[in-house]
């Protein structure tokens, strides 16, 4: 598992708009899905900050800690 977060890392940049997700992941993650989850408060909040009102951006390395514990 380490190096599917190690893969991660490398791919993704540190910060980025949480719309770019499907993009950058192949459609493995989903945006909508993770918006769901976020609602739910199933994701920690300091994955995410807001650019702006409406942008919401992805913290790469809370963003992929936290996933890799849903995949274990």
């Amino acid at each position: 598992m380490e190096n599917i977060r190690q893969e991660l890392i490398k791919h993704l940049p540190p910060l980025f708009a949480g719309t770019s997700l499907d993009r950058l992941t192949g459609d493995a993650l989903r945006w909508r899905t993770i918006q769901n989850l976020r609602s739910q408060k199933k994701i920690p909040g300091e994955c995410f900050v807001r650019q702006g009102s409406r942008k919401v951006l992805v913290v790469r390395d809370l963003f992929v800690d936290w996933w890799m514990g849903q995949i274990d």
